[in-house]
């Protein structure tokens, strides 16, 4: 890792649909001694353990609480010790309702009340209300999903600026606050608007692509996608000439501030 610049690496980039050598939702952002976990799908905690490890973490934030997003908190959790409150414990950020929800997680594995509690320092976000992690500066804004779910603006300390979509429909809202991003990752779930609700909640890949290219923003990544349709996924980012490419499992992707200026095509 470069020093001084933001980095990320995508540990995940499935949907919720097990997938073989493909986790579900997981990405690692790092800025010098940061290190912060955005999402931890199925299959995230062994990810993180086979990269930097989980007590190597800065914290943990989770854009909202459908499984693939968060369950691995609970193998994740036995890399702690088991007994015991730690004194450093590491700081998870759940969405509003997320306290009573990771103490019922805890009953459902059949273990304490304070399971989680032991190992994690564990807090609710509020909308827009930004809070930090070491050398980054993160703001949750609300997401049309299917359940309450929240977008991530990341901005490190050098002003380089990556926005997390999360699980959501279109969203003009969307377009508008990733303008000018030096990274964009938009989700890719969707192979035809027969699998959406009426309130829509995923986006099919030529949505996200069109939403990027709106937003000029330098670099987007697609992920939450089925492993199946790569394919159809390079294909049909090959017009962006490289602009929007889909996530591949331990992708890593330097962020330097100059690249702000640099890498912003407008639409």
């Amino acid at each position: 890792m470069t020093a001084d610049v933001l980095q990320l690496t995508v540990l995940g980039s499935g949907s919720a649909r097990p997938a073989p050598h493909w986790a579900a939702s997981g990405l690692l952002v790092q800025l010098n001694s940061t290190a912060v976990l955005f999402d931890c799908g199925t299959g995230i905690a062994s990810r993180l353990e086979a990269n930097i490890g989980a007590e190597a973490l800065s914290a943990i934030v989770i854009g909202h609480l459908h499984a693939d997003h968060w369950i691995d908190l609970a193998p994740l959790r036995y890399r702690f010790p088991w007994a015991g409150r730690m004194p450093n414990r590491l700081p998870v950020h759940l969405p509003p309702g997320g306290l009573a929800k990771i103490r019922d997680l805890a009953s459902a594995i059949s273990e304490r009340p304070t399971f989680f509690d032991d190992a994690f320092d564990v807090t609710e976000y509020a909308s827009y209300e930004p809070f930090s992690a070491g050398g980054l500066s993160i703001r949750p804004v609300p997401a049309g999903h299917y359940v309450p779910a929240w977008s991530m603006e990341v901005v490190g300390s050098d002003g380089a600026r990556i926005l997390y979509a999360g699980d959501m429909g279109p969203s003009e809202e969307l377009v508008e606050l990733a303008r000018g991003a030096d990274l964009l990752i938009l989700e890719a779930t969707l192979t035809s608007l027969t699998e959406d609700d009426p309130k829509r909640g995923h986006l099919l890949p030529e949505e996200a692509i069109d939403a990027a290219m709106r937003a000029g923003v330098g670099r987007t990544i697609l992920v939450h996608y089925p492993p199946a349709r790569l394919g159809y996924i390079e294909e049909a980012c090959r017009a962006t000439e490289g602009l929007v490419v889909p996530a591949l499992p331990g992708m890593v992707i330097e962020v330097p501030a100059r690249e702000r200026t640099e890498a912003v095509r407008p639409a």
